[in-house]
């Protein structure tokens, strides 16, 4: 098939030109995140979390003491009520 009055080389340069713009959109669409207000929030608490011990050094110091010197007492029916919780959430 022959298509006349049609100048290769302005059909070559078009597609040139075509080529450069995709590749001028591609180097300035770049792939971002925002993080929203919430979620810096969320992270931060995290953070500070983290830097906190897990075992409250203090407390169980303390636990320690009074059941080392015979002063802890367990109340029984709060210890009960609290197992019976735990076995009916499970």
């Amino acid at each position: 098939m022959k298509i006349n009055n049609i100048q290769a080389g302005k059909i070559n340069q078009y597609y040139k030109q075509l080529q450069q713009k995709q590749t001028e959109n591609k180097k300035t669409k770049d792939d971002s995140t925002q993080i929203s207000a919430k979620a810096k929030e969320i992270m931060t608490a995290r953070a500070e979390l983290k830097k906190m011990p897990q075992i409250r050094e203090e407390k169980v110091a303390a636990l320690k003491e009074r059941v080392q010197s015979g002063n802890y007492q367990v109340d029984s029916k709060k210890l009960a009520a609290k197992i019976l919780n735990n076995v009916e959430q499970v």
